[in-house]
């Protein structure tokens, strides 16, 4: 779950009971200081999705887009951290994919029973595209679950909003998120053909190709472990060692030994999270082709969300939606656990490519390119069907998802707007209480 916000408190009365039907009291209302004042439009489109049974027409601080600051520090964001979301509403915004699936999924609780569940990303913005020299496309799994896609148009359309807020050439929100929405709907009537945007040619022709300097980047952003947890680490990685060796034979146990590891501090919206980075000896003891292996805990679902994940945080989950979403799976994953404490939990991990590259918005250079990169994400979101699911179930996975869209279509549009200004309204508050 991610930490910080306020009214941070189950957002089951607000969200999951309407969503499945039930009717809940009305939450306490939280302190007029500590939550964003909601926008006209947010109370007119709260108004409008109404559900009569419960007559209810807000959905509560627990959906607040404004982050507490303090406890934002409490829970380990560095200065570093705090003055990227100083600088950027987008990037402000990369912390709220709870908050936003909240909302939406409160928002659509009138029509819930017309949205089948499908396998979304759960947090679908801009920049979590990623280049490597192979691949592209969204990627950065840890939110997926099973849900209505609706959570995933409002987020991407939302994420596309906020970035035109921020780019230095003449960008036109409704025309990118009308590409994003018609693309979205072609890829659910027929299967969608992926082409290569043009931004992801010139990204690559800059990506590095000297495999030494690569492996020193990443080298570069692990922190030192406790030499007590690094024992513990080294001692459970054996655990690692016999589940690769038992599903790829073709690799010698000497290709995990480990040559370091350490704690890894990147992103935004997982910049909170639990995260080490290995360095593993590969085919051969030549440096040149050691490889880098992220390793991740699964953060627990909020109880309040309509995208089911499991419980318990899990960890396999994440690689199984990376197989149905994902542009690739990893040269090398698993899961582990790392520490003999009772109730450890569970790690997944992930082989970076060399040359990783995730997309800033810096990099997107003009209208076309946006659009190009939002029909790319739009045809990966929507089109996984047509390759993943059994074949007798693929006309009823077409008719069912066409149907819902068609539903959703326009409110969804209406909603990312919404939530693209009250949350560059609660970044403008987060950082006057500096």
């Amino acid at each position: 779950m991610s930490l910080g916000r306020t009214g941070s408190a189950a957002f089951v009365a607000c969200v999951v009971l309407p969503f499945l039907g039930g009717c809940p009291a009305a939450p306490a209302p939280p302190p007029a200081a500590s939550v964003a004042p909601a926008s006209p439009n947010t109370r007119l489109l709260a108004a409008a999705s109404r559900d009569p049974a419960c007559g209810s027409d807000t959905y509560g601080s627990d959906a607040s887009l404004l982050l507490d600051r303090a406890r934002l520090r409490a829970n380990g964001a560095t200065p570093a951290l705090l003055a990227k979301l100083d600088t950027s509403a987008h990037r402000y915004a990369r912390l709220l994919a709870v908050e936003t699936a909240a909302r939406t999924c409160f928002a659509f609780r009138d029509v819930r029973w017309h949205l089948p569940v499908v396998a979304i990303h759960g947090d679908a913005h801009v920049e979590q595209f990623v280049i490597t020299p192979k691949t592209f496309g969204l990627e950065d799994f840890d939110q997926a679950g099973f849900g209505p896609a609706v959570v995933d148009l409002v987020r991407f359309a939302s994420s596309l909003r906020l970035m035109c807020r921020e780019t230095k050439w003449q960008c036109r929100p409704d025309d990118a998120v009308a590409a994003f929405f018609r693309a979205y709907r072609e890829a659910l009537d027929h299967p969608p053909k992926r082409t290569l945007p043009a931004v992801v040619d010139r990204v690559r022709g800059r990506l590095p190709h000297d495999t030494a300097a690569w492996l020193a980047w990443a080298d570069s952003l692990t922190q030192p472990l406790a030499p007590a947890q690094e024992k513990a680490t080294k001692d459970r990685w054996a655990d690692f060692i016999k589940l690769l060796t038992d599903t790829q034979t073709d690799r010698p146990r000497a290709f995990y030994d480990i040559v370091r590891v350490g704690s890894l501090r990147m992103g935004i919206g997982s910049a909170l999270e639990t995260k080490l980075l290995f360095r593993v000896r590969g085919e051969t003891d030549a440096p040149t082709d050691d490889v880098i292996l992220e390793a991740r805990v699964a953060s627990q679902p909020p109880s309040s969300s309509c995208v089911w994940r499991p419980a318990h945080g899990g960890s396999l989950h994440t690689l199984m939606f990376m197989s149905l979403l994902g542009p690739r799976l990893p040269e090398v994953f698993g899961t582990v656990v790392l520490d003999d404490a009772p109730g450890a939990p569970e790690f997944w991990l992930q082989a970076w490519e060399p040359g990783y590259y995730e997309l800033p918005i810096s990099d997107i250079e003009s209208q076309a390119e946006l659009e190009e990169l939002a029909i790319d994400a739009a045809r990966q979101l929507a089109g996984y069907f047509w390759t993943q699911f059994p074949e007798p179930l693929r006309v009823h996975q077409r008719y069912v998802q066409l149907r819902a869209f068609d539903i959703v279509d326009l409110r969804a549009r209406a909603l990312s707007k919404v939530i693209a200004d009250d949350t560059v309204t609660a970044w403008q508050q987060f950082r006057a209480a500096k």
